[in-house]
């Protein structure tokens, strides 16, 4: 019975150690901010920069106050028309990322985008 159970334990361990390491990565999350640029790219992919350096904490592949969003799916092309609205109305906005950069290298991915009257 304590064989199965050091067994169990150590499967685990295991299971655990071999998780992508994103598992474990930490979101930027922006504090109150303005976007001062928008780029969209023909891949669906749209970059957005933020006007100060994101609050702690601050994911290490976020480089450039830059994050990224995809606007191919339905919750990517909400998120682009919030990012729009704010950057034109010059609203504050707090930007939350996923602490991953998947779509675009030193540009992390966002989580979701809220617009501050």
């Amino acid at each position: 019975m304590k064989i199965w159970t050091s067994l169990k334990v150590s499967i685990v361990g295991l299971a655990l150690a071999t998780l992508p390491s994103a598992a474990f990565a930490t979101p930027t999350y922006s504090g109150l901010n303005t976007i001062t640029a928008v780029v969209a790219f023909q891949s669906g992919n749209v970059l957005f920069t933020i006007g100060s350096a994101p609050n702690s904490p601050w994911s290490t592949c976020n480089v450039n106050h830059q994050f990224t969003i995809n606007t191919s799916t339905a919750s990517g092309a909400a998120i682009y028309q919030n990012i729009i609205r704010a950057e034109q109305d010059a609203k504050n906005v707090y930007v939350v990322g996923k602490g991953t950069c998947t779509l675009i290298s030193g540009a992390e991915d966002v989580d979701f985008v809220q617009i501050n009257p």
